[in-house]
């Protein structure tokens, strides 16, 4: 059976990306605490709208495609962030990535919403590995995922040009038979 967003967590509701969440994504993904690590230096409301213009037709679990989901905070309704969703492997695998709103960061909105995520990906999308690539530079996101029970399963050294240098990157996994044991 599939199933579809919204998805309610205790404190966040995850959704489709509308028109009218434009303004702020274009806002947290300009801060340069978030585009650090992303890759774009500089979001514009003229990037954010390209963006929607990919995701307004696209179904959810499409195999290679991107889905952005919107992460709301329920109790009023802001924009936090957003978690990208890369389908691949002929709908057996899927990568996670995310962008969050720095004044929302380190309150556990991003391990709260990624949980919702993983569990969605496994119980009713039958994905067997989900995986996140991030660079070492990274610490929250790698402790956020290891938290979450990824393995680290590679360290990619100088395997991107990114940003005007070379860039190394871990690759973390978690098979669904691992997400079950926890």
């Amino acid at each position: 059976m599939e199933y579809r967003l919204p998805l309610q967590t205790s404190r966040l509701l995850l959704r489709p990306l509308a028109s009218a969440d434009l303004p702020e994504i274009s806002c947290y993904r300009n801060q340069p605490e978030v585009a650090r690590f992303q890759s774009w230096d500089r979001f514009t409301m003229q990037d954010a709208e390209k963006l929607y213009a990919q995701q307004n037709t696209l179904a959810f679990n499409c195999d290679d495609t991107w889905y952005q989901i919107i992460v709301e905070r329920q109790m009023d309704g802001a924009v936090i962030g957003d978690i990208g969703v890369h389908f691949f492997d002929e709908g057996r695998q899927a990568e996670l990535g995310m962008t969050f709103d720095v004044k929302y960061q380190n309150q556990g909105y991003a391990r709260e919403a990624i949980n919702a995520i993983i569990t969605l990906l496994f119980t009713h999308y039958n994905k067997h590995r989900l995986i996140a690539v991030v660079d070492t530079r990274n610490i929250r996101a790698a402790n956020l995922l290891q938290k979450l029970h990824f393995r680290r399963e590679a360290h990619y050294r100088q395997n991107i040009f990114f940003k005007g240098e070379w860039g190394d990157e871990y690759c973390y996994a978690l098979l669904k038979e691992e997400h079950l044991r926890h």
